[in-house]
């Protein structure tokens, strides 16, 4: 038994919505033809590829950074198909998105993913919409539960089949559709264009460093040296940063930026605040997209780092790479700005978008790694961040590089705004069904 009131109150509502006379409501199980779940099996090196939570947004289906699954290992998960929506059931937003028609298969999906495969008489961009409104994020809050303190929110099978979805006539749904095929078109271009400008910063570092060698069999240490920290990791992180030190262009972190400040002055436990939470960061296009605002009071100790247009967010703690720039964008609100303890905040002095790229590096990536510590969980100490070496290249190829991230960064702006039009019709479609 659930001992959730909120579940109770909002599943007997979804009933009385659907057993009403004059209701334009059907149960989605009624529209679909299959719904599949996932099982959890171990990951590969090469294989079937695994779309992720993080490859999933609202309305957006993103094929970077896909992990793998071994073929022979795989058969007995669901194969998602061209026109199938993918539904994140588990860690709050709940989302769907659509597998796009040229996708080389076979693909599978993580246990956090459910496949919906519509009848014909349902257009897959319109269920998809629906699903990523904020209306119905509500309601699939309450469905949800946590199996443990700890866990991410879930939904039930179930659950997910008893929700429902109005039917409208074929031209509505084919306008949902012209309106997702757009933003889609505009996400993809600004995907690509973020995605050169990286390549081509990378391939601007790989030119000028180095990987060193390090030693793979014996590493000899002095006495004097086992005063400072001490564990094989580290070590090589120290041999690592020696080597890379030749590279003129490999600069110390702390001399580009400065740490930002803990201080929450000026701000009451009643004041509402934008959060910025690893969720919230699209790795492919180093943003924050869609924070959610919050009342200080209900923020845990772990989401009170102030934060700022400008700043450069890095990952220093589990073994997330996210890094994120905080654009104009997130101060349209007026609200201030907090982050998560996950990251640390950096105010670099000049070009924040390119460091934020050359953060991004893999070379820096090994740095951190080596860098951090923890039985539990690995996360990386500020004092240690004073020994990270960081890419700078000159200031004319820094500028350039600048402003061409800011074009790209401003075309996924334009890609943000035309998925938020898309979810704004769903919703006013959403809310109209259910007031009547």
């Amino acid at each position: 038994m659930r001992l959730d009131p909120a579940f109770y109150f909002r599943r007997t509502g979804l009933r009385k919505l659907l057993d009403d006379e004059g209701t334009r409501h059907v149960p989605l199980a009624d529209i679909v033809a299959e719904v599949h779940e996932s099982a959890r099996l171990p990951a590969a090196l090469a294989g079937t590829p695994l779309v992720r939570l993080s490859n999933l947004r609202a309305c957006e289906f993103d094929l970077s950074g896909l992990q793998c699954l071994d073929q022979s290992a795989s058969r007995s998960w669901p194969q998602a198909r061209p026109g199938d929506v993918l539904f994140a059931r588990s860690a709050a937003p709940f989302r769907a998105a659509v597998v796009p028609d040229d996708v080389q298969m076979p693909i599978t999906v993580s246990p956090e993913i459910t496949v919906i495969r519509p009848r014909g008489a349902v257009v897959p961009e319109y269920l998809a919409a629906l699903l990523s409104t904020e209306a119905y994020g509500k309601v699939l809050q309450d469905l949800s539960y946590r199996r443990s303190p700890t866990a991410l929110r879930r939904l039930r099978l179930q659950d997910i089949k008893h929700l429902p979805v109005p039917l409208p006539g074929r031209s509505l749904q084919e306008e949902i559709r012209a309106a997702y095929n757009s933003a889609a078109h505009l996400s993809r271009e600004s995907r690509e264009e973020i995605s050169s400008v990286v390549r081509a910063v990378h391939s601007e570092i790989d030119i000028k460093v180095r990987w060193p060698q390090l030693p793979r069999d014996r590493l000899v240490v002095r006495r004097a040296e086992l005063t400072d920290r001490w564990d094989v990791s580290f070590a090589h992180g120290r041999l690592m940063r020696a080597a890379l030190a030749e590279a003129k262009v490999m600069v110390p972190l702390f001399t580009l930026a400065r740490p930002v400040p803990s201080s929450l002055r000026g701000i009451d436990e009643d004041d509402l605040v934008v959060v910025v939470k690893a969720e919230d960061i699209n790795e492919s296009s180093f943003l924050v997209e869609r924070p959610r605002a919050s009342r200080l009071a209900e923020l845990s100790s772990r989401m009170r780092q102030p934060l700022a247009t400008g700043d450069v967010l890095l990952c220093t703690t589990g073994q997330g790479e996210q890094v994120a720039y905080l654009d104009e964008s997130l101060s349209g609100s007026g609200l201030p700005l907090l982050g998560s303890a996950t990251f640390t905040a950096l105010r670099f002095h000049e070009t924040p978008r390119f460091y934020a790229v050359a953060l991004a590096h893999p070379i820096v990536r090994k740095q951190l790694q080596l860098l951090s510590s923890g039985t539990v969980q690995r996360f990386v100490n500020k004092s240690d961040l004073d020994e990270l070496l960081v890419p700078s290249l000159g200031s004319v190829w820094r500028e350039d590089f600048d402003v061409r991230l800011d074009r790209a960064i401003e075309r996924r702006r334009e890609a943000l705004a035309a998925l938020d039009r898309l979810l704004e019709a769903a919703q006013r479609f959403v809310q109209e069904g259910w007031h009547s």
